[in-house]
């Protein structure tokens, strides 16, 4: 069944007021309502299912296609897909737009929850890397479609790019960071001890019921040429874990999707 992001979902009531009025509609325009009408060929009676990003989905009946709206009637709640149990957050050193697509659009699909692009001395694209407000703008829509393909309720957001240390700082101020970092191995932890280290502090669900939401984690993959050894090591001296992914050498984009499906498979989300 079709899925589409619908920001502030409001089903008014229709219909005659009072107790018996359980109908509730929305009506669809933009790019959603075209998409519906001139590539889907959606007819009355299809039914679609919507999602706001906030968790909750629906869905619902298409009631009507016009030209520029689409009206639909609300069928029931879904119950969405479950969110990963700990939350990601991505750093991405800024590279060439089309590996930084596809880093948020694979780490969408696995459960990020969160992507901050970081400037840092070996940027691609420029004196800063600095995108601009049209390709951040497609970022946020990547990972929207990528949301709605992989039937995840919640989209991660897309953050304007930081200055390197400003997001490690900001992010170490309440969760631990893994910063990958190859080029001195000797002083970076394999990756699958790191993760040990961090499912150790993490409480269990069974045993700690009460816990205040899910831990939250962070990972930072630099840019292609990797991070300088004056950067790696002030992050590490700020608080992070310089962590190595093997003998082998990976594009930027490969390494955000090997971490960020390492983290799920160690804490038990990838078809655990």
């Amino acid at each position: 069944m079709h899925r589409f992001y619908v920001p502030n979902i409001d089903f008014p009531n229709t219909g005659t007021p009072g107790p018996g009025a359980a109908k509730r509609a929305i009506s669809l325009d933009g790019p959603t309502a075209r998409q519906l009408k001139t590539v889907l060929r959606a007819e009355t009676g299809d039914r679609i299912r919507l999602f706001d990003g906030s968790g909750s989905e629906w869905e619902v009946e298409i009631d009507h296609v016009g030209k520029t709206e689409v009206s639909t009637t609300l069928i029931s709640t879904v119950e969405p897909v479950p969110e990963p149990f700990i939350k990601v957050t991505m750093l991405l050193g800024l590279a060439r737009p089309e590996r930084i697509e596809l880093a948020i659009q694979k780490c969408t699909e696995l459960g990020a929850v969160r992507f901050v692009p970081v400037i840092s001395e070996r940027v691609q694209g420029g004196v800063t890397g600095a995108p601009s407000a049209s390709r951040l703008e497609r970022w946020r829509r990547i990972a929207i479609e990528a949301a709605e393909q992989s039937g995840r309720a919640t989209v991660p957001a897309v953050d304007a790019p930081l200055p390197i240390m400003d997001a490690v700082n900001q992010q170490l101020a309440d969760q631990p960071l893994l910063c990958m970092w190859e080029e001195h191995a000797s002083k970076s932890l394999p990756l699958s001890e790191a993760l040990k280290i961090i499912k150790s502090l993490i409480p269990n669900k069974s045993d700690a019921p009460d816990a205040p939401g899910p831990p939250e984690l962070s990972a930072l993959i630099g840019p292609p040429g990797g991070l300088s050894e004056r950067e790696a090591r002030a992050i590490r001296i700020a608080g992070a874990h310089l962590v190595t992914l093997g003998p082998r050498v990976l594009r930027s984009e490969t390494a955000a999707i090997a971490v960020m499906s390492a983290i799920l498979y160690e804490l038990g989300d990838l078809g655990g």
